[in-house]
């Protein structure tokens, strides 16, 4: 049995072709997500550690930072040598092309000083007013070189330059964030963000640390969020170097996490492929299983096998595969390499073994219905040419499938109300995978039933009719062959619902919120801070005769965590319109909660909460509103009165009324500061919506290679299965251009049929994302067309791609033999 396996194996290698390249693409996307993963968290943790540091005494807010007496305090204590101080601030750096250079400005600037923070990469450090030292990466991006004078805005608003004389790599303590500016001049304030310690021979660096605790009033725990975290740390350096390594471990793992989901995706394609491919394949051995039967194999010996093939062909796959995902992981981490920073390949085993172990198995699993199959069929109706599906698995795979979709939409229906806790929303999703599995069972009874009308209306030309009457001989094959299509199909076409609904929501919702006379002011870059001067010189510009500062903070509530703005009443209600769905929108009567919030936790206007602002300053509150938003809005708004100074700080935007020549010209030299009006802030935000939505649609494009090599493969067994009646067409007349067309129109009809049912499989999947992620109804979806044209449109095409090499090798068979054939 053995040597009839193989021998099967190097008879048709051309027939597993297809196959092998499904398991490769899969397990190479697997492995390179393993060879990114950890090369990224070896980079990260095989940066050099400092070894100048023995404790640091770090502040977390600002009010926390250190005095000159705090750092004299520590330099007194026994066994410290020295203490140095480290300043952190705002600082805009201005490219050479007179826009910000690409880098966060919160926290950019820091202090240079002779510690092993700064590894000079090229000239020298700065030493005296007005020369700066730029990281590599942020010189480069602004393309300003050695030399050069470089624009930097201050967190006043003022705008100096300074010299460039050197660039630099940074070595990060912890989770401290990467300063890309280092200056001689004291910017910064009189007071240090960070005093690091280093102590003299013979001390410990956990008996240095509790002496500064005890000494400063920091905490020697650093865990907690809100207002349970320590405004003060103290860690030695021992435990930033393992906090830096567990950070980039984190990282790594949410990668890897996020990238194996599409490679999954990209796996159940090829499930598809391999079990469409060895049914085929154990349909045309039937007559070789039946006389290996005759004379003397086993049932279990034929299961085996194929199972043995199957085994072969899986470790085939998955060796070039995971060569490949190598080599692709290590292109992937060399052109994502920043200026002057030093990548560390890692090559896993356990990744090696993971992907060898889901081709393997994978390959396994998709053979194993047509082992059985194999192995049942008796000697003497093996003989038999002909082998048809038995109508009983048929009929159990109408009840099964109907089961699953009856109950998938039924969890979806039940939980279909805009006001959705957690357990309802995880309910909805899996009642949508339930239907959508459910789908995938009845695709062969689905592809009879749409394919055999069809066969009748289509009844121009023989070719076509032919084509159409090939697709429904065997709507198992056919429906296997479409079901890789419409795994990919349908989620690239549900996140292009979530798209399209994620535009209506963030375009409502700030429309809702912001009025269309009102201007708003925002930071360049996403996610970062204003300066401190730009809510004054707003406020102060003639022509604005309304202005409202929003900070945004993280606070703690009876609920978790929750985001705050913190803003004036009278010019909230100057400024902007809150669109209150229940309740009211005075904030002097009590807090105005978002939507998402006041639903996911069941809270209802009048109900009081209590607010956290410190360990021992908690305030109870009533809500007074829930209005509607969406998520990346505010999570609360307060007046400011009654929260303390340190969480009105940290502005986000500013809203103003009034002329928006004159913000424009009070900002024309700033580009730190953008000012818009509310259509453009829309545009903005769904461009980079669009953006992640393009890098999704990227990673399912795996999936969908390899239902088109599923397409290609299919076709050419069934040309190879269909020789005979080929050669018969050919002999009564019909030339090679119509065998070419036959075949052509019936990969057609294949990937036409798995791109409307990806189509409409997405656009339910897509309903019930929306109704998840955005609380919008569940049954009501905006259907995305031109992605759907194209969508349909590239099927056909791939459906005409996909035929040209069965096509062609079917028109180029030999009359003769293909009429003597078997």
């Amino acid at each position: 049995m053995l040597r009839a396996m193989l021998r099967d194996l190097r008879a048709h290698k051309g027939r597993l072709a297809m196959m092998l390249a499904a398991i490769v693409l899969g397990v190479g996307f697997m492995v390179a997500t393993w060879v990114i993963a950890d090369s990224t968290a070896r980079t990260a943790a095989g940066a050099p550690a400092r070894t100048d540091l023995d404790v640091a005494v770090q502040a977390r807010e600002p009010e926390a930072r250190f005095s000159d007496d705090d750092r004299n305090r520590l330099a007194a204590l026994p066994g410290v040598e020295r203490v140095a101080g480290v300043y952190a601030g705002y600082a805009a750096l201005v490219g050479a092309d007179g826009k910000l250079a690409g880098v966060w400005p919160d926290r950019a600037g820091t202090n240079w000083d002779p510690s092993q923070r700064f590894t000079l990469a090229a000239g020298r450090a700065p030493e005296r007013p007005g020369e700066v030292a730029l990281g590599e990466t942020e010189a480069a991006a602004a393309k300003l070189k050695l030399g050069d004078s470089a624009r930097v805005i201050l967190v006043d608003g003022t705008s100096r330059r300074f010299t460039v004389t050197g660039l630099f790599t940074y070595r990060a303590l912890g989770a401290e964030p990467t300063p890309s500016l280092a200056f001689h001049d004291a910017l910064f304030g009189d007071r240090f963000d960070r005093l690091e310690l280093v102590a003299a021979p013979g001390t410990g660096q956990a008996a240095l640390a509790d002496a500064a605790a005890a000494a400063i009033g920091g905490s020697r725990n650093p865990s907690g969020s809100g207002v349970t975290a320590p405004v003060r740390t103290v860690r030695t350096g021992a435990e930033l170097a393992a906090e830096r390594d567990d950070l980039a471990a984190d990282n790594a793992r949410s990668i890897r996490e996020v990238m194996l989901a599409f490679a999954a995706v990209a796996l159940l394609a090829g499930v598809f492929v391999i079990a469409n491919t060895f049914t085929m394949l154990v349909t045309q051995r039937t007559r070789q299983y039946a006389l290996l039967r005759a004379v003397g194999a086993s049932r279990r010996q034929v299961r085996r096998a194929v199972l043995a093939e199957a085994a072969v062909i899986g470790l085939v796959g998955s060796a070039v595969g995971a060569a490949l995902g190598v080599g692709l992981g290590m292109l992937a981490m060399a052109a994502f390499r920043t200026a002057g920073s030093t990548v560390v390949y890692s090559v896993s085993p356990v990744g090696i073994g993971a992907g060898f172990a889901a081709g393997v198995l994978v390959t396994l699993v998709s053979a194993w219905g047509s082992a059985r199959r194999g192995a049942a069929v008796p000697p003497v109706a093996a003989l038999r040419s002909d082998a048809a599906i038995p109508r009983r698995a048929l009929r159990v795979r109408l009840v099964v499938g109907l089961l699953l979709v009856a109950a998938g939409v039924a969890l979806v229906a039940a939980n279909g109300g805009t006001q959705l806790d957690e357990t309802m929303r995880v309910l909805s999703v899996s009642g949508a995978l339930v239907a959508w599995i459910g789908l995938l069972v009845l695709a062969p009874l689905m592809a009879g039933a749409a394919l055999r009308p069809l066969s009748r209306v289509l009844s121009r030309g023989p070719a076509l009719r032919l084509a159409v009457r090939n697709a429904v001989r065997d709507p198992r094959r056919t429906a296997a062959t479409a079901s890789s299509l419409v795994v990919g199909l349908a989620l690239v076409t549900a996140f292009a619902v979530v798209g399209t609904a994620f535009t209506a929501v963030a375009g409502d919702s700030i429309r809702g919120l912001v009025p269309a006379s009102t201007l708003v002011v925002e930071p360049a870059l996403d996610g970062a801070r204003l300066p401190a001067d730009v809510p004054t010189t707003v406020a102060a510009t003639p022509g604005v005769t309304a202005s409202l500062a929003v900070p945004r903070a993280q606070i703690d509530w009876d609920h978790g965590n929750v985001s705050m703005s913190a803003v004036d009443p009278a010019a909230l209600t100057a400024t902007l319109h809150l669109p209150i769905e229940r309740g009211s929108g005075d904030l002097g009567s009590g807090v105005v909660l978002l939507r998402w919030y006041a639903d996911q936790f069941h809270v209802e206007p009048g109900d009081r909460v209590t607010l956290r602002f410190g360990a021992d300053d908690s305030r109870e509150v009533r809500v007074a509103g829930v209005y509607a938003g969406w998520e990346g809005q505010p999570g609360m708004f307060v007046d400011r009165s009654l929260v303390p100074s340190r969480y009105r700080g940290d502005v986000e935007t500013v809203y103003a009324v009034g002329s928006r020549d004159a913000l424009e010209k009070a900002f024309q030299d700033r580009p730190d500061v953008l000012v818009s009006d509310r259509e453009e802030v829309i545009s903005r935000l769904v461009a980079e919506f669009e953006f992640v939505l393009s890098v999704i649609y990227a990673l399912f494009g795996a999936a969908l290679v390899i239902a088109v090599f599923g397409v290609v493969n299919t076709l050419a067994l069934s040309v190879l299965e269909r020789t005979r009646e080929i050669g018969v067409l050919r002999a009564v007349g019909a030339g090679q251009a119509f065998v070419r067309r036959a075949v052509r129109l019936e990969s057609i009809v294949i990937t036409g049929y798995g791109g409307v049912l990806g189509v409409l499989v997405g656009l339910a999947l897509g309903g019930v994302l929306q109704h998840v992620m955005l609380a919008r109804e569940v049954w009501v979806v905006d259907v995305p067309v031109p992605l759907v044209l194209v969508s349909l449109a590239g099927m056909v095409l791939v459906g005409v791609v996909a035929a040209v090499w069965p096509a062609r090798r079917a028109a180029r068979a030999d009359i003769l033999a293909a009429v003597a054939a078997e």
